[in-house]
């Protein structure tokens, strides 16, 4: 008796088994990731003292995407994503250490209460500080990046999103990168906070 058929048979239905666990129930879909340079925000508070500053450049992240549940079950859970996880990565056009590698700036954001099937924006900042810090100047510019990219992560697990400015993930092999962690800060802990209304989704706390 020829058992091969069978087993490759069986070897099918274990693999398409195995797929089916393993595809992503959400999906997300990343469509742009723009970054600029932008100066600190001036507001103007009535009942506080005036202090003067001026302003200096930040540099903004600002992803668009958008979010669809494709398993049966989680979509009737409802309209919203409960939280998802952004990774970003901005390669500085800047070099340090010996030998010398390309600076990476690399952080975690989470978001939460996303829409599912609407375009949304997810934004992120880089310190005029932290910038002038890593660059060794202060004047900041948008020639000073070299590229920035984004992974989308739900619950540690893939869901597809994923883009960059330059082709392919640059970020791929981080020991070609000097990576410093931490410094991709969420609006929240900027002076951006009370800017765009409902632009940009929430930030988990």
């Amino acid at each position: 008796m020829n058992f091969r058929p069978l087993i490759t048979s069986l070897a099918i239905a274990f693999a398409a088994a195995a797929y089916a666990q393993d595809a992503p129930t959400l999906r997300v879909r990343v469509t742009d990731v723009k970054s600029a340079p932008v100066q600190t925000p001036q507001f103007q508070i009535s009942n506080i003292p005036a202090k003067p500053y001026r302003p200096k450049t930040w540099l903004e992240i600002d992803v668009t995407f958008d979010a669809e549940k494709t398993a049966k079950g989680l979509a009737e859970s409802g309209p919203f994503v409960d939280g998802l996880e952004f990774k970003y990565y901005v390669a500085l056009n800047k070099q340090r250490g010996a030998p010398p590698k390309t600076i990476l700036l690399t952080g975690t954001i989470n978001y939460s209460n996303i829409a599912v099937k609407e375009k949304s924006h997810a934004l992120a900042f880089v310190s005029p500080a932290s910038l002038s810090r890593l660059l060794d100047k202060t004047d900041f510019t948008v020639g000073d990046i070299k590229a920035v990219g984004v992974e989308v992560t739900a619950g540690g697990q893939p869901t597809g999103g994923g883009k960059s400015t330059q082709a392919g993930k640059f970020w791929e092999n981080l020991s070609a990168f000097d990576v410093t962690d931490g410094l991709i800060l969420p609006k929240f802990k900027t002076p951006f906070a009370p800017a765009w209304g409902d632009y940009d989704v929430e930030v988990k706390p």
